[in-house]
């Protein structure tokens, strides 16, 4: 028997191995082709002969593999019992995706977990991992602690499957803009001589602020009409053109300020130019229908 046992040993899967074996933990491991795996091997780290024995001989098993077509396709294929055993697969899966991979695990006796992890392999390979999780919280109490002792951030979202992947995605879906925008920011600095250090200084004193400032006044909102307006959409859809305008001029590509421009020039044609931009959602969903 061992700790945990982790199936596929891509980037992040050898991640989690090495994350766990260093926290102390028995692992086992398995992968389609032995070959990637064995260079894992060590004290802690053992190699199954086949998926089937790595989901039998630890009481919680980690699926990290691609796809949860073929994470779910594994677990049917090794048609054995999993009763008292937990299954997190770290495989994206819609609500209703992650609801047949719940079936399935069930039907074999086991209880399944979503595991979102928005942390880069390095980070989780140091100990730092982000581990947001969701499906049965009593299968999450039993093995908390086996994630806290690799991780920074450890939280289970819901009891409903598919869950930790889509409050990944609510929490996320600003990062890749921001990253973006960030970098195309660090290059107008450097093309007027402006301190890159100065430029990170003043990011992580600005944006903290303004963060916490936009989510507690959005939330807090019960009525967006009654809401005093100190920036309107019209106001942000031309800061959004000047913005690309010069993008252009340094020859930085101007496609997520042309694509919000779009966005704010499309809500003030639907008669909202003057409500407060933080409505911005709300016309997105409506136009939709």
């Amino acid at each position: 028997m061992s700790d945990v046992s982790v199936i596929g040993t891509g980037a992040m899967g050898s991640a989690l191995v090495e994350a766990l074996a260093a926290s102390g933990a028995e692992v086992t491991i398995w992968n389609r082709t032995p070959e990637k795996a064995e260079a894992l091997l060590g004290p802690r780290v053992r190699l199954a002969p086949s998926a089937a024995e790595a989901l039998t001989t630890s009481p919680l098993t980690i699926m990290a593999v691609s796809g949860h077509e073929v994470s779910r396709t594994i677990i049917e294929n090794a048609q054995v019992d999993l009763t008292d055993k937990v299954v997190a697969s770290t495989s994206f899966v819609t609500p209703d995706q992650g609801r047949v991979y719940d079936s399935a695990v069930s039907v074999a006796g086991g209880q399944y977990l979503d595991l979102s992890i928005p942390a880069y392999p390095s980070e989780v390979r140091s100990g730092a991992g982000v581990f947001l999780i969701s499906g049965d919280r009593n299968a999450f109490e039993a093995h908390r602690t086996r994630f806290e002792r690799i991780g920074r951030i450890t939280t289970h979202v819901s009891d409903t499957p598919g869950a930790a992947y889509i409050s990944e995605m609510a929490v996320l879906l600003a990062y890749l803009p921001m990253a973006v925008s960030l970098l195309q920011g660090l290059r107008i600095c450097e093309h007027h001589g402006i301190p890159v250090e100065w430029f990170r200084e003043t990011v992580l004193e600005l944006y903290p602020f303004h963060i916490t400032s936009l989510l507690d006044r959005v939330i807090a909102q019960e009525d967006s009409s009654a809401t005093e307006v100190e920036a309107s959409i019209s106001e942000w859809g031309r800061g959004a053109a000047e913005y690309a305008d010069y993008l252009r001029e340094l020859q930085l590509d101007p496609g997520l300020y042309d694509a919000l421009h779009r966005l704010f020039e499309g809500a003030a044609s639907a008669g909202q130019g003057e409500a407060d931009w933080t409505v911005i959602a709300e016309h997105l969903a409506s136009s939709r229908e």
